[in-house]
């Protein structure tokens, strides 16, 4: 059964992003009432990113639209690219969900790097003048055009091959060369699985594992900006920031010059999301673990070179029947 998902909502515009934390917004003039038996909506919102929706979609756990338990899920689309942000919340209702309430609103994070790239999301729901919040996010990293090169210390990956389903990005990471490989795999019509893997020296992990991202293009189209900032460590060069964030081209402008004609960019613009963070990747080459201390102690390599030993397991004999005739005799 398909999910309920209400009507058109718009946004509060111009919210101030200094007032206390949870306020409730003035619903009166952000919110428009659901009156549409449609089944299919979005919310949309006012941005830097050409007015990208957000649909926001209810539905029944059991399957049946009738008073009881249900999930609500919250998405994210900006430019080509779709994905779930924020944990499902679940809510008993016991009321018509197509009759809800729903704000939603962004404002400016208090300080970002990149600039202008952190916002706090929150999203309320109303019903017989009483207000829920539902869902909140206070690291929705999304921007266009942001400028990376002003992260000091940071080394980023470069892609190097690009296949059918899979990238190859080439990275430093403490001195350390590290190759990011980033695949996917169809899961619908639109809908990929991403992972995300790192190898340095023959060893390696998934740091992302089954991120999906609903696509309206080819995924080709959609690159990753990967990059590491160093961080204070002993030994020095061991501890490190890592920041994933996807990218996709933007579109070009619609709407025509002042002459007639349409103005395009000298360079490509490009939309990003940060999907994936770490403040505690360990790895690096030419360590100076005799600088941690002192009064450490190190341990060494036996003398004796590593030896393999085999065990051969004999086969027991049969048990011996003591009923037979023979055993009888003895």
């Amino acid at each position: 059964m398909r999910p309920y998902e209400p009507e058109l909502m718009t946004l509060v515009e111009d919210m101030n992003p200094y007032v206390e934390d949870d306020a409730c917004p003035d619903y009166d003039v952000a919110v428009s009432r659901s009156t549409s038996n449609s089944r299919s909506a979005s919310l949309r919102w006012q941005s830097p990113f050409d007015d990208p929706p957000q649909p926001l979609s209810v539905e029944p756990v059991n399957g049946r639209p009738e008073a009881g338990d249900y999930n609500f899920h919250l998405s994210l689309k900006i430019n080509q690219i779709e994905r779930q942000i924020c944990e499902p919340t679940k809510l008993r209702l016991s009321i018509d969900p197509r009759t809800l309430d729903f704000v939603v609103f962004v404002f400016p994070g208090k300080s970002s790097l990149p600039v202008g790239s952190l916002w706090s999301l929150r999203v309320w729901l109303r019903t017989q003048s009483i207000s829920h919040r539902i869902f909140a996010d206070d690291e929705l990293f999304v921007g266009k055009d942001l400028d990376f090169n002003s992260i000091a210390d940071a080394s980023f990956a470069r892609l190097k091959t690009a296949n059918a389903n899979s990238q190859i990005y080439q990275s430093y990471v403490g001195k350390a060369p590290v190759t990011f490989t980033v695949s996917w795999k169809q899961k619908s019509d639109k809908t990929y699985s991403y992972n995300i893997e790192y190898d340095a020296g023959g060893v390696g992990a998934t740091v992302v594992q089954d991120l999906l991202l609903k696509l309206d293009c080819d995924p080709r189209r959609i690159t990753f900006t990967i990059y590491s900032v160093p961080m204070t460590s002993t030994p020095a060069g061991a501890s490190h920031r890592i920041r994933i964030w996807v990218r996709s081209l933007a579109p070009f402008p619609t709407e025509p010059g002042p002459v007639g004609h349409y103005t395009l960019p000298f360079t490509d613009s490009y939309i990003y999301h940060r999907v994936w963070k770490s403040d505690g990747f360990r790895l690096g080459a030419h360590l100076d673990f005799l600088s941690l201390s002192n009064k450490m102690v190190l341990g060494f390599a036996a003398s004796n070179t590593p030896q393999t030993v085999v065990t051969v397991r004999s086969v027991p004999p049969p048990p011996r029947d003591t009923y037979s005739p023979a055993s009888m005799r003895k």
